[in-house]
Order: C-alpha cells, then sequence, then structure tokens
C-alpha cells in the first residue's frame, strides 16, 4: 500500500500533484478559500484568530501529545493557565536538538496509524530532523497557499512553467502541470544548451526554483543572447535570495522577482506581494516571532533576530515556539499591498550564515557576497570557506578572461568593506559541490555561530 502511495501521490510528480488536489479536495479548497477570503483582515481580526489557534493547539499537545504533557507538568503549568500571549512566550523553546531525541514522543495519540507519513529536512544546518506530517492532507495544503502566492504574481497554476530544483533526472516534462523540471545537479556545459531547446520550445509564463540555479541559467542565457517573451515572473525559494540576484533577474526577464520562504516543518511561511520585497507572513500558517540573542522578543524596526515560529497545521507532531536557525530582520512597516500581515524586510539566511571576525564579530554573508559579485564578472561560480575566525578563503571557479585584474579588485573590495578585521585567501577549483537537495552553498562555516 505504502508503494502505491508512493507512485501515485508523490509531491514531487505532476500526476502526484493532480490526484492529491482531487482526493483531498476539501483540505485544499477550504484552505484556499480561508487564505483568500482573510488577507484583508485587520490587526484586531488577525490577533483575535491567532490567539484561538495558540490556546486550540495548546490544549491538544497537553492532551495528546506525549512530549507537551511530560513539559507542561514538569514546568507546573496546565493550557488554562496561559491567559495572554506574554504567559505563551514563557513555554520552553523547542529545538532541533530536542526534536531530534524525542521524536516519538512529539507524535500525538489521537490521530489514527495511516494519517502518519515520515520526513526529513535536508541537514544543511548540521541536524537531520525526522519527524511526522499528516499524509495527503498537509501537501494539499501547501498546494493552495502556493495557489495564492502565484496569483499575487498575476500567474495561475496552470500557466506553463520551468522549475528548477535539485532532481536525479537532467531534466522532465510534466504535461499535466505543464511544467518543465530542470535539475540543479545537472546544469552542465553539455546539458545547458539542451535546457535552452526545451525551454524555448515551452515558451514559459514564469520560473520557479533556487535562486542560484535560476541565476546561473539566466547568466548562461545572457552570454548566448537568448531572450524570453510574455514571462510573468520569477519565484525564488528554498535558499536565500540576494538583492544582486533579484537585481540581476529583474534586469535580464524584465519582470519581477518574487521570494518565498517556509520549511519542512511547516511552521511558518512567507512570500513578497505585489508592491514591496518584504517577506508577508501568513498569519493563519503559524504564529511567529524574532528572539534576539539574550532570548527576548525583537520590537524594533530594522533588528535581527532569530525565527522561532509555532505551526497552526502540525497537529500531528506539534512544533511549538520552534527555534528554525534562521535569521530575519523585522518591520513596523504597512505594506502598500493593503495586507495587514506581519512583515520581515529581509530573510538573512541561517544563524551559521554569518562570518566571525578577529573581533568575534558576526558579519551578516549577504553583504559580503554582494562585495564579491561586483568585484569581477569572470567568475563562474564562488563560494567562502571559514573554519578560522578573521580567516576567510574564497573559492572560486573561473571564467574566461579572469586576471591578475580581476584578484586585485577582489581584494581591494574586501578589504575596503571588511577592513583589518579578515584576511582573504583565494583558492582555485573546478567545481563546487551542491547540497543533497541540489542547492548551492555560498558558505560553509564550520565555526559554531552563538548567535
Amino acid at each position: 500500500m505504502q508503494k502505491l502511495w508512493e507512485c501515485f501521490f508523490n509531491e514531487d510528480t505532476g500526476l502526484g500533484t493532480v490526484l492529491t488536489t482531487l482526493f483531498y479536495k476539501s483540505s485544499f479548497q477550504k484552505t484556499y478559500n480561508f487564505v483568500k477570503n482573510s488577507q484583508y483582515w485587520t490587526h484586531e481580526q488577525i490577533k483575535k484568530y491567532q490567539w484561538q489557534q495558540l490556546i486550540a493547539l495548546l490544549n491538544h499537545a497537553y492532551e495528546h501529545v506525549p512530549y507537551y504533557k511530560k513539559l507542561f507538568k514538569m514546568q507546573g503549568i496546565t493550557p488554562n493557565v496561559i491567559k495572554s500571549l506574554y504567559d505563551f512566550q514563557q513555554l520552553p523553546f523547542l529545538t532541533k536538538e530536542i526534536v531530534q531525541e524525542h521524536s516519538r514522543e512529539l507524535k500525538a495519540t489521537n490521530y489514527p496509524k495511516y494519517k502518519f507519513e515520515e520526513t526529513s529536512t535536508g541537514g544543511s544546518t548540521g541536524y537531520l530532523l525526522r519527524f511526522d506530517i499528516e499524509k495527503g492532507t498537509w501537501f494539499a495544503k501547501h498546494l493552495a497557499y502556493m495557489k495564492i502566492l502565484l496569483e499575487r504574481a498575476g500567474c495561475d497554476v496552470m500557466d506553463k512553467s520551468v522549475q528548477i530544483i535539485g532532481r536525479e533526472k537532467p531534466w522532465e516534462f510534466r504535461p499535466l502541470s505543464r511544467t518543465l523540471v530542470l535539475s540543479s545537479y545537472h546544469m552542465t556545459d553539455k546539458n545547458l544548451p539542451i535546457y535552452l531547446k526545451k525551454i524555448r520550445t515551452l515558451q514559459p509564463q514564469y520560473f520557479i526554483g533556487y535562486p542560484s540555479a535560476i541565476t546561473m541559467l539566466a547568466t548562461y542565457m545572457k552570454h548566448n543572447s537568448f531572450e524570453l517573451k510574455e514571462l510573468k515572473a520569477i519565484f525564488c525559494f528554498g535558499e536565500n535570495i540576494y538583492d544582486w540576484q533579484r537585481e540581476f533577474l529583474e534586469q535580464f526577464f524584465q519582470c519581477r522577482v518574487h521570494g518565498q520562504y517556509g520549511h519542512r516543518e511547516q511552521c511558518i511561511l512567507a512570500g513578497t506581494c505585489e508592491k514591496s520585497n518584504s517577506y508577508h507572513i501568513f498569519p493563519d500558517y503559524g504564529f511567529v516571532e524574532l528572539i534576539d540573542r539574550n532570548g527576548q522578543q525583537v520590537t524594533k524596526d530594522g533588528e535581527i533576530g532569530e525565527i522561532v515560529a509555532t505551526g497552526f497545521h502540525t497537529g500531528i507532531f506539534p512544533f511549538i515556539r520552534y527555534k528554525t536557525g534562521d535569521i530575519a530582520t523585522y518591520s513596523t512597516d504597512c505594506c502598500e499591498c493593503g495586507r495587514n500581515y506581519p512583515l520581515f524586510k529581509s530573510i538573512e539566511g541561517r544563524v551559521q550564515d554569518f562570518l566571525v571576525s578577529k573581533t568575534k564579530r558576526l558579519v551578516p554573508l549577504m553583504g559580503v557576497l554582494q562585495l564579491i559579485a561586483k568585484s569581477s564578472s569572470h567568475m563562474k561560480e564562488y563560494q567562502l570557506y571559514q573554519d578560522c575566525e578573521g580567516e576567510i578563503i574564497l573559492h572560486i571557479i573561473k571564467k574566461a578572461g579572469f586576471l591578475d585584474n580581476d584578484v586585485r579588485h577582489i581584494r581591494e573590495n574586501f578589504q575596503t568593506r571588511l577592513g583589518h578585521e579578515f584576511s582573504l585567501s583565494l583558492k582555485y577549483l573546478d567545481s563546487i559541490p551542491l547540497t543533497s537537495r541540489g542547492k548551492y552553498q555560498f558558505l560553509i562555516q564550520k565555526i559554531p555561530i552563538h548567535f
């Protein structure tokens, strides 16, 4: 039975997407309608709804989840004594280590066995988490949110599209969803001309995938004077999207680049809108906090903190006050789009996406990458590596034309921006390996970061 399920309802196939939408139509439609109708709620309506969801989740966890029942008893509390958001925020954090150690105890006992589907994260943060999601239902709800995000950009789920993610097959066309899937693993000089030929035949209306892979493809397209007409939008997910990538992609494709942020644990989902590049956090998806280095709530505009999230769709395996390991910048703005969603000015990446100076200062990766990208146009790929405070190794795959002048520009810009807090070494490689899911890793950080 499990093999049949994986064959027909596999989320990674066009058939699986269609069958999930049909067989779990109720979950899909209910979620879609709710998000569509609530997107212009007032701040008070959002607060009321989120509080109701938090209380319901706490009662469920106390009654049906062994880990939380034991935790609450150790803390000497019951859900009915949590009367305010302040009370809720005194609950202990859920960490990746706790999920690893207590995965069995985190399963809800009031769900039938056939509802459980084991999944895992990619392990790129150093922790390969295994946990359970609600079979079929979770994906149907996910597709509803994806439909909403597509519609913000004037796109439809049945528009022709190109998806660039980590896949074993170099390419695959899914006729049911009119999607050409290209593998980020196989973006070689041999395959890229074939990719362009297939893209030209399809004439897609939007691209979706890892920003690093889309940027690499666009660079190749630009080098070969390849143009696309009537492209509506670019959707980036799975990696942090940097300003220099967004600027390049929007200029080359002449359309808006939309960012999406979420994770497999299903505690938070956010995306940009029609009017701004701020990340709009879906308030019906989960409750989100931003925590500073002292464990306090971030409330000032422009300050950064770690994302802590509580999922509203994870009753089968609740994540309550879960430390995601991702860093974001807080925003107090009100977006012109009219949605009163909580906002992040930007997603800064993971906790490990910081460089450590000789003085132990944490330097965000984003600004350094933009600096390097503007220093030379003769790098095919590059990656930063650090295993010692204040020392950076820059891995470079050279393009034709990379000369001593490029090295000089890189070193000068690096020193101008970062002063004497870092020393820089250059190392030339033939290839830079991708992660297990086909993502590009701009920084290999071997120093543990204590945010």
